[in-house]
């Protein structure tokens, strides 16, 4: 019998799956801190179940829950630097002993072809496959704008119009295109509309279903949530006039004004012939999208704006605004 089966397998070879590569690449404001943070506080339990999230505790950002050692790596474009990074990260899966690699950094959706080439050489081990959250590129360029403007090593300063219109900007616009690069590695490529979907799914349900993951547990905290557009306005003046802030007072008082009526929170500032403009110009790509990766983004456009964009901060916000700070760091009274 053992003769026998011995035989049968070398006419009939058992195939032998590869390892799982998957790469979370983001993008950028589809809650990818929160969900990077769940991974890193469950990677045990993730373990246990096959699945490796590699350390994150190496340079440039060591503090931080997500691969920024990979995507620093991967974007300065040195062979031996990427090729030290994919030796690191080989010899950390083989010896834990799981079927899946789970990378998460939100800047690999960025534009430049290299990012999705680091990941090239893994094709011969793995089977690669990407998950990527989207937004609508107006929406996305909006909740980007807010983020960078808080963000210290960016520190943004160009209005919000001025941000949509730059080039650096429009390139990451362009879905189809920057799926195409990953696509092409091979891999599989699940592509999710976010807002759609999360007003469907808890997120990290959302997440662990739409990477074929096991369940990670939600604290129902969500961070890096963005604050009023107006906080956004006026931390680009702030920024353009090199002035030091104390940001996280700045976010408090915001929060704080979100319960005032006479500031009914604004979440959109691109203004309706821009945010249609914008829309246009992206339509090729877009339909590509929907044909190529099946990703159709609602036509429904935001109520609560104008016309034009709003480019002037509100100067009653603004003023209430720094009313705020000041009382937070105000001295107690004397025996109060």
């Amino acid at each position: 019998k053992i003769c026998l089966l011995a035989a049968c397998s070398c006419i009939f070879p058992v195939a032998v799956t590869k390892p799982r590569l998957l790469v979370h690449i983001g993008t950028h404001k589809t809650g990818t801190t929160t969900i990077q943070q769940a991974l890193d506080a469950q990677g045990d339990a993730y373990l246990a179940a096959g699945v490796f999230y590699p350390p994150t505790d190496r340079e440039p950002w060591p503090t931080l829950p997500k691969h920024c050692s990979v995507f620093a790596a991967a974007a300065h474009g040195d062979a031996d630097q990427a090729e030290a990074e994919r030796h690191i990260l080989l010899s950390q899966f083989r010896a834990s002993g799981a079927r899946t690699m789970l990378i998460s950094e939100e800047g690999l959706s960025e534009p430049p072809p290299r990012l999705a080439q680091f990941f090239a050489p893994f094709a011969t081990e793995f089977d690669i496959e990407v998950v990527c959250f989207l937004r609508r590129p107006d929406l996305f360029t909006e909740s980007l704008y807010n983020q960078f403007v808080r963000q210290a090593t960016r520190r943004e300063m160009r209005s919000p119009l001025m941000f949509s219109r730059a080039k650096g900007l429009r390139d990451r616009l362009k879905y189809a295109a920057i799926l195409d690069r990953w696509k092409a590695l091979p891999a599989r490529i699940t592509v999710i509309d976010f807002d759609r979907a999360v007003s469907e799914r808890p997120l990290l349900r959302l997440f662990a279903e739409s990477a074929g993951l096991p369940p990670l547990t939600d604290s129902g905290q969500r961070a890096n949530s963005s604050p009023d557009m107006r906080l956004a306005q006026v931390l680009s003046h702030l920024n353009r006039q090199g002035l030091n802030y104390d940001l996280p007072s700045l976010i408090r008082a915001s929060k704080v004004l979100e319960t005032d009526e006479r500031f009914v929170r604004r979440n959109h500032l691109l203004g309706r012939q821009e945010r249609a403009q914008l829309l246009r110009e992206l339509g090729p790509d877009l339909q590509r999208l929907a044909d190529e990766y099946g990703v159709h983004f609602s036509a429904e456009l935001p109520r609560d704006e104008g016309g034009a964009s709003c480019e002037d901060i509100d100067p009653a916000y603004a003023l209430e605004l720094l009313a705020r700070v000041s009382a937070m760091h105000r001295p107690a009274p004397e025996g109060g």
